[in-house]
């Protein structure tokens, strides 16, 4: 529990900066759509290399197989959850609300919870996690939020997202160890998503009306769509799957992980509703403190239960 509410904590700390930096006057909002741009097109790229490296073929082929099957499952449920709800919303309002369904928080939040939770084998399972994460969000994400833009092999292929997996996976398969000077640049870089995403989220809160941001009902329900029923329903599935109880834990934890920041990142990158997506991360944020410690122990009874 206390791991978990020192993650959002800093999560919201790092909000309030960029909150409190926009306020002041020192934080435009051409410097956050600039900042986005950076975010999305080198940033994006070096967090998903740098995620494979140091983490060279630690699983047997069936089991990295297993992982990709299960992350599947979980964001496959979002997704139809997504599609059968929000029926009635504006179409810009409706993009924003579904995508934030879909994707979770699953690095930032996600991996360092596994982590302490699961240990070093946790960690690998989530990584795989995140490459599914990664194709599905640069893919149907990316169509979805671009406004239904035309796809075709070069966009699927050169977007930031599958640049980095093309880098990122032959890494992890062919053991690749790189050198310092390739290595020290790509993780310092990766370590500026986080801060710099969670600046660019308090800086769109700061320009939301206060009463806009209690009184939205759209966001509560997607939160407990993305906190609530769909981990439930993951659970449920993997109860039936039986995976073994390492990814069954740190898969659930993924799962149940608050909205992911790329929601407002998109949202800004490709002229959505940036004000509704920064509600929706702040919101399930804050909430996630209640919810993804019962699911955590809720995954841990179910591997009792099965094994």
């Amino acid at each position: 529990m206390m791991v978990i509410m020192g993650k959002v904590a800093v999560i919201l700390i790092l909000i309030a900066v960029g909150y409190a930096v926009t306020k002041c006057g020192w934080f435009t909002e051409r410097g956050a759509a600039e900042v986005t741009s950076l975010l999305i097109k080198i940033v994006t790229p070096c967090l998903i290399v740098n995620s494979f490296l140091g983490n060279t073929g630690t699983l047997q082929v069936s089991e990295m197989l297993l992982a990709v099957v299960v992350s599947a499952v979980a964001i496959a449920l979002s997704l139809v959850i997504s599609l059968i709800t929000f029926r009635n919303e504006p179409p810009e309002r409706k993009k924003v609300l579904r995508f934030a369904v879909i994707f979770s928080n699953a690095g930032f939040m996600g991996i360092p919870l596994v982590e302490s939770i699961v240990g070093g084998k946790g960690v690998i399972y989530g990584s795989f996690f995140i490459v599914v994460f990664n194709v599905v969000c640069w893919t149907y994400g990316y169509n979805m939020m671009s406004g239904g833009a035309k796809m075709n092999l070069r966009t699927v292929l050169l977007n930031p997202g599958m640049i980095g997996l093309l880098f990122g996976l032959p890494i992890y398969f062919f053991k690749l160890q790189l050198p310092a000077l390739l290595t020290e640049p790509v993780g310092f870089l990766s370590n500026l998503n986080t801060p710099l995403a969670m600046l660019v989220i308090g800086s769109y809160i700061a320009r939301v009306d206060l009463h806009s941001f209690i009184s939205d009902l759209a966001v509560y329900k997607m939160a407990a769509l993305r906190l609530v029923a769909a981990p439930a329903a993951y659970l449920a599935v993997l109860l039936l799957i039986r995976p073994e109880p390492d990814l069954l834990v740190s898969s659930v934890i993924q799962a149940a992980a608050p909205v992911a920041a790329n929601t407002v990142l998109f949202a800004v990158e490709y002229h959505q509703d940036s004000e509704l997506a920064s509600k929706t991360v702040a919101v399930s944020t804050v909430l996630s403190i209640i919810t993804i410690p019962i699911f955590t122990i809720l995954a841990q009874l179910a591997c009792q239960f099965l094994f």
